[in-house]
């Protein structure tokens, strides 16, 4: 038999070999021992534990229940019992042997601080705080305890005390592993942005190779709007783990996000390589694609996201968009039905189906849509600055314009508008204060709002005119206001509203529309100089602008090429004059054929100053819906308008005549898409006209 001593230090050996990572030699140092002292306890224990770390699970059972048999209470072995089930998932089995444990050793800091998890895991946060609480008064300095303490205070939401618990791990130990990252997070969730990017980084910096942390950077950089910033995040998170597809997918939506579509589309095509079952990367590639016009394939990716899902709504959205594009309105009119059938609930997909179906010539069903599109989600911007249309296409005025404020917060629609911080004017009396106005969007509408300025004027306040450069010349020679173009310096101003906010201040239904004309009023020395120019016509002058801005969003709806216009104009007793400023290259050979019949007027025409003169010098205006036809609108000059079935609200619905223009006349599509019939209807006016002209 051997003696105790030498059976203490073949223990002492075997326990030297397993914590220098040589398991197996410790149990054979522990079964030589277990040979002739088969209840040897610390044997049994160890052999136990080396079972465990080698993944024979049941023969450390069967250690574990022979010391049991010996030492029901053995401390030790209760705590590897714990382990062992908590490693299992087995929780309430190893609190229960935890707990055991803490009878016999009730001062063991680190086993109070294994309770604490293993409640934790079970939700039982109350339980495990006061586990954790034990642990750090047993070992102030036991920072593991601390650092969960902070985890199961912040699952009870109790964020402060969370906030100091972490900050407690980081000023003893600043690099302990995850401290920075729950810190970031918990901050996070208080939308506390800086303060988590700074704790991101610092994580970031203590371990520069965890993939997972650029991530949770990049994520707080895109709550802040930085996503250039957090471009480089996400990127950098894809180069540690190149197969990290969570990373790719939110580099693929950022870059989408930031307007880098064809990068946005390579790593949409990575991400779902990686996941071919992911619809929403599918349908995401399909509104990429659809936004860098490759339309084919954007149908086939929205179709591929279907046949993962058949009732992702929005993949269903992203098709009616692209059928759209195409002027497909039928289809996809049928496609944004789809979208919300998929989902009632899909506040967009109402939205965009109100706008298909507005396209198609459905203004009542697109105004009822609409409605429920707003009240499904009443803070989407775009949703409810389109159902301001709506409203003010059908006359109403009032809430129209109050939701048309909803445009100010729509990116895709202000970029590159004036922001400021000042004060919005709400149109109380101004008492010797300074007002800022500036235009929004397009020349026409700048022109067509300025009717307002002279009732701003009656406020008694002074008035800075801030407008596209274009149009300063022509807006300086209204009396008493400081017309500045985007882009000079501005004086200081006390209030500010954009131009178009006007009609809601001053209350505008379609009975109270400020309508008197002339509003505006060409320059007498410009004007004289082209009645000179024009005198010898006897022939009806007829200015002509067929075609927008390419730009706008909506200029293939309203802009028509010369060769569909111009010939029909050509007419015994009308002389043409171009007031196309610049002309599309296809129309070039249009204006060349015509030879004398039409006149080019774009080379004289330097400013909005200079086309004023030109059409108060004119007999008639003849445009599509662009600045020309507000401009001669409002120097008062009878101006005829070509007019898409429904595209601008401010002309309404059903209408011949204008509101907002006494001396205009509307030649509105009958159908959507369809030129022929306006085109023909005022081909055959004017003939009357130049007939009673010649007369």
């Amino acid at each position: 038999m051997v003696d105790k001593a030498t059976v203490d230090q073949i223990v002492l050996r075997a326990a030297e070999h397993f914590s220098a990572g040589r398991p197996e030699e410790a149990d054979a140092l522990c079964a030589e021992v277990l040979k002739g002292e088969p209840d040897h306890l610390p044997a049994l224990h160890l052999a136990a534990v080396a079972a465990f770390v080698t993944d024979r699970a049941a023969d450390g059972a069967a250690l574990l229940g022979r010391i049991f048999t010996v030492d029901p209470g053995h401390a030790p072995a209760l705590v590897t019992l714990g382990d062992a089930l908590a490693v299992k998932g087995e929780q309430e089995g190893a609190v229960a042997a935890f707990r055991r444990a803490l009878v016999r050793r009730p001062d063991d800091a680190g086993l109070h601080n294994k309770l604490g998890v293993a409640l934790g895991e079970l939700a039982r946060f109350g339980e495990a705080e006061a586990a954790y609480r034990r642990a750090l008064a047993l070992d102030a300095h036991l920072t593991r305890a601390c650092f969960n303490l902070a985890v199961v205070l912040a699952e009870q939401g109790r964020l402060t005390e969370a906030e100091e618990a972490y900050r407690a791990v980081i000023a003893r130990e600043p690099a302990y592993r995850g401290v920075w990252l729950n810190l970031g997070n918990l901050l996070m969730d208080q939308t506390r942005l800086d303060e988590a990017v700074t704790a991101f980084r610092c994580a970031i910096e203590a371990d520069p190779d965890d993939p997972g942390l650029p991530g949770n950077l990049g994520a707080a950089l895109y709550r802040q709007g930085l996503l250039d910033d957090a471009i480089v995040q996400y990127r950098r998170a894809v180069a540690l783990q190149p197969d990290n597809a969570p990373a790719l997918r939110l580099l693929g939506l950022v870059l989408h996000e930031a307007g880098h579509l064809p990068e946005a589309a390579e790593m949409y095509r990575q991400s779902f390589a990686l996941d071919p079952a992911d619809h929403l990367i599918a349908s995401n590639l399909g509104a990429c694609l659809s936004e860098l016009g490759t339309l084919a394939e954007a149908i086939a990716a929205c179709e591929q996201a279907l046949l993962l899902k058949p009732d992702h709504a929005p993949a269903w959205t992203n098709l009616g968009i692209i059928f759209e594009k195409q002027e497909r309105a039928a289809d996809a009119v049928a496609a944004h039905r789809c979208a919300v059938v998929a989902d009632p609930e899909y506040a967009k997909g109402h939205a965009n189906l109100a706008v298909a179906l507005r396209n198609a010539g459905e203004i009542d069903e697109a105004l009822a849509v609409s409605h429920c599109a707003v009240a499904l989600d009443p803070e989407q911007p775009l949703a409810q600055y389109n159902h301001a249309h709506f409203l003010l296409m059908n006359g109403d005025f009032v809430k129209g314009f109050e939701a048309y404020r909803w445009r100010r917060q729509c990116k895709t629609l202000s970029d590159g508008d004036p922001s400021f911080t000042e004060p919005e004017w709400q149109g109380e009396p101004l008492n010797g204060r300074t007002l800022l106005l500036f235009a929004e969007y397009g020349l026409g509408d700048a022109l067509h709002f300025m009717r307002y300025v002279p009732m701003v004027a009656t406020r008694g306040g002074r008035i800075i005119l801030q407008v596209q450069p274009a149009l300063a010349s022509l807006l300086r020679q209204l009396p008493g206001i400081t017309v500045i173009a985007r882009g000079e310096t501005l004086p200081p101003f006390d209030l500010q509203l954009p131009l178009m906010s006007l009609p809601r201040i001053f209350g505008t239904t379609l009975d109270s529309i400020p309508a008197e004309i002339p509003y505006l009023h060409a320059d007498p020395g410009r004007l004289s100089r082209w009645r000179a120019a024009l005198a010898d016509v006897t022939a009806l002058k007829v200015g002509v602008a067929w075609a927008g801005n390419p730009r706008h969003k909506g200029d293939r709806q309203r802009s028509l090429p010369a060769a569909a216009v111009l010939p029909r104009l050509v007419m015994p007793g009308v002389q043409l004059y171009s007031l196309q400023k610049e002309p599309r290259p296809e129309d070039g050979e249009v204006l060349a054929a015509l030879g004398d019949d039409i006149v080019d007027l774009a080379p004289a025409l330097g400013d909005f100053a200079d086309t004023a003169a030109a059409v108060a010098a004119l007999d008639l205006v003849i445009a599509v819906d662009t600045s020309v036809a507000h401009l001669a609108g409002a120097l008062g000059r009878p101006v005829w308008v070509l007019t898409p079935y429904a595209l601008d609200w401010r002309w309404l619905r059903d209408r011949e005549d204008s509101p907002w223009y006494p001396t205009m006349r509307l030649f509105r599509q009958r159908r959507p898409r369809e030129w022929d019939d306006p085109l023909l209807r005022i081909s055959a006016a004017l003939a009357v006209l130049a007939a009673k002209t010649e007369i």
